[in-house]
Parts: C-alpha cells; sequence; structure tokens
C-alpha cells in the first residue's frame, strides 16, 4: 500500500520491531503534519479550518485534539487564570511533567508583559503558554537568544495562512502586527528551576473586541476578526502555530534555519528611523534588520551596532 503526500510518496510496510515501527509511525505523522501546513499555505484558509464559520462564542480547544495533532505532550484548559506563564513556571519544577507542555484559559486576569508592562487580553483571545525542554528540541543554549525570535516567525507565518491579503509583520524582538497594529505579544521566561526550561507565553488576539479595552490599547492593538470581518476557530489557530513553531524550531536545531532573510521579509523597523532604550543609555539610528544571533543592527555615524535587549520606538 502507498500514501502520496503531495510530493512526498511513503511506501507502508509492516514491522517486526516494535520500536522501528514506532519510529516510522511517528516519521508519518510528521509529514502528514508537515503536508497539512504546505496545504493551507498554498492554498490559504480553508473552510475546512473554521476561518468563516460564525459563531457567537469564543476559545473551544480541547487539549486531546492538540496533543494527537502537534508535538506537545500534555495540557491543560482553565476557564479563568492569574498567568498562564505563571502556571508554567510553578509546573516546571515537576520532574514527571510531560513536555512539551500547554496551559490555556478563556479569561486571564493577571497577566504580565515585558518589564512592568500588564497583560490586557479580551474576550476572544487566545492566552496560552508552552513549557517547553530545549535539549528535547536539540538547542542548546547558545541558540536560545534566536528561540524567541522564531516563535514570533512561526506566529506571522501562521497568520499568513488565515490572513493571506493582509499586511503582516513583526517588530524586533517578537511582537507581531497586522496592518500596522499589535495582533500578538509573546513573553519568553526562563523558570528557576530545572535548568534548560523554557516558557513561552502567546496573547493573540484572533477575535478579540477592543470595546472594553483601556485607549492606550485600543489604539494600537488589532484582532483578526477586526481585520477581515470572519470569526475564526481558536483550536485551529493553535494547532496550525504548533505545527508550523515545532517544524521550524526543528529546522533550528539542524542549523539550516536561514532567520536573517526570513525576518527581513515581514521585519517592520526595517530602513526606518528607531530609537532604542536599553540598560545603558538610548540610541537613535536606522535599522538594518537582524544579524545571525538576533542582534537588531542599528546604524549611526559610527556605523552599525548591535543590540540584543531593549525597548524600540519607530521616530516620526
Amino acid at each position: 500500500m502507498t500514501l502520496v503526500l503531495l510530493h512526498r510518496t511513503v511506501s507502508v510496510v509492516w514491522f517486526s520491531n516494535s520500536q522501528l515501527g514506532m519510529q516510522f509511525l511517528r516519521r508519518i505523522a510528521r509529514l502528514w503534519r508537515e503536508t497539512e501546513w504546505e496545504i493551507k499555505r498554498l492554498l490559504g484558509p480553508l473552510p475546512l479550518y473554521g476561518s468563516a464559520r460564525q459563531r457567537e462564542t469564543f476559545t473551544v480547544i480541547e487539549i486531546e485534539n492538540i496533543v494527537a495533532s502537534t508535538f506537545v505532550r500534555d495540557g491543560e484548559w482553565h476557564d479563568e487564570i492569574g498567568s498562564t506563564n505563571d502556571r508554567a513556571l510553578i509546573l516546571a519544577a515537576d520532574p514527571l511533567i510531560k513536555l512539551p507542555y500547554l496551559i490555556g484559559t478563556n479569561r486571564q486576569v493577571a497577566g504580565r508583559g515585558r518589564g512592568t508592562n500588564r497583560w490586557w487580553s479580551g474576550e476572544g483571545t487566545i492566552v496560552f503558554s508552552v513549557l517547553l525542554e530545549m535539549s528535547q528540541l536539540g538547542l542548546n543554549q547558545i541558540r536560545w537568544p534566536l528561540f524567541s525570535l522564531v516563535t514570533g516567525l512561526s506566529v506571522a507565518e501562521t497568520l499568513e495562512t488565515f490572513l493571506p491579503y493582509s499586511s503582516i509583520g513583526i517588530k524586533w524582538p517578537n511582537d507581531v502586527c497586522l496592518a500596522g497594529r499589535k495582533v500578538c505579544g509573546i513573553l519568553i521566561e526562563q523558570p528557576e528551576r530545572p535548568q534548560g526550561r523554557l516558557v513561552a507565553g502567546l496573547g493573540w488576539n484572533a477575535n478579540t473586541s477592543f470595546a472594553t479595552a483601556p485607549e492606550e490599547i485600543s489604539a494600537i492593538a488589532i484582532s483578526m476578526r477586526e481585520e477581515s470581518g470572519q470569526t475564526y476557530i481558536e483550536e485551529d489557530l493553535v494547532r496550525c502555530f504548533l505545527q508550523r513553531w515545532e517544524f521550524n524550531l526543528a529546522t533550528l536545531a539542524a542549523g539550516s534555519f536561514d532567520l536573517v532573510s526570513r525576518w527581513s521579509r515581514l521585519c517592520t523597523l526595517r530602513d526606518r528611523r528607531i530609537r532604542i532604550v536599553t540598560e545603558d543609555g538610548t540610541m537613535t539610528g536606522i535599522c538594518r534588520g537582524i544579524a545571525d544571533d538576533g542582534a537588531l543592527l542599528i546604524e549611526d555615524a559610527g556605523g552599525p551596532h548591535r543590540h540584543y535587549a531593549g525597548t524600540v520606538r519607530i521616530v516620526e
């Protein structure tokens, strides 16, 4: 028997060795996920994935479905929680937890952003965190600074699948923008123990209503639903992101991820005059994209400078 997956052809055989058989089945599952992504990338949002289905309720996500179709091995979904990242940081100390582990919620009441920023989320926002073991992904510590950028890039590429005709971009280090406004924020944190684990928290404005949002939020944020007028199935978005994220992280671990060129295509800061505030002070110059180690490149009269952390603003 033969399975045909787009350009891939896989011969199905029987194995007397159960371990080899399981390895083969895992390979088939991975090929299918990659093929599913290619179909969605080439054809855009399909009715199968619910991009045009209209609903009055939001955030219907079954952890079992996510585990069955992505690299997530276990998880939990809450009706309400203080912070999914805080929950992930607590669970990180459990030596028996199955990783990657996903924590999601319909309503987050004590979310945190970078630094002292608070994380606002309204009805229709997808809020979840993923706890990962970096060695399990094949990522040694020298590649950790790229993890945040690849996560943001994976969100942006997922958005392109569902909104192929919209303007999508990334603002360094990992804010994802839609039509010039923020559609997804990402917070990466490292648990105190054990070493080698990271938490990636996402707040994704899928069907978000900003009717009750603070004015400073509604002025700079946007949701997918506002952009397209369609209601999106949150589980489809989460699944597509996790599949794309897994693929990108595996490519990064293999050393074949072309971050600079893929980032450049979506960079909202490139060739614009920007100001960055860091612990060492403030610098203003022209953004020249990113370096291969993920640093932001800013050029002034003294030449290009690399920055690995800081708050960036466009100077009009």
